[in-house]
C-alpha cells in the first residue's frame, strides 16, 4: 500500500489550521486586533506559532467569570398537595 505523505501532511496541516482558527474565533481577546495577529502568526509558523499562542493566551484573553442569573420561583407543587 502506497501512502502519499505530502498529501497526508497537507491534509493534517489544513485540519490543524481549521481547529486553531475555530478556537481563535471563539476566544474573546482584550484587543480585537489580537485575533488577527495570532491567526497570521499561526498561519506562518504553524505548530510553533500555536505553541506561543498557548503560552501567552492567559495574558491576552478576557478572563471569564462565573456570574449566573438564576431566578428563583416558588414550587408549583406544594408539599401537602396530593394528600
Amino acid at each position: 500500500m502506497f501512502i502519499n505523505y505530502p498529501r497526508l501532511l497537507l491534509i493534517l496541516r489544513l485540519a490543524f489550521l481549521y481547529f486553531v482558527v475555530r478556537e481563535l474565533m471563539l476566544t474573546r481577546f482584550k484587543r480585537k486586533n489580537d485575533k488577527y495577529l495570532w491567526f497570521i502568526c499561526i498561519a506562518i509558523f504553524g505548530v510553533f506559532g500555536y505553541s506561543f499562542y498557548v503560552a501567552y493566551r492567559r495574558r491576552l484573553v478576557v478572563k471569564r467569570s462565573f456570574n449566573p442569573k438564576f431566578s428563583r420561583t416558588e414550587d408549583t407543587i406544594s408539599p401537602t398537595a396530593g394528600h
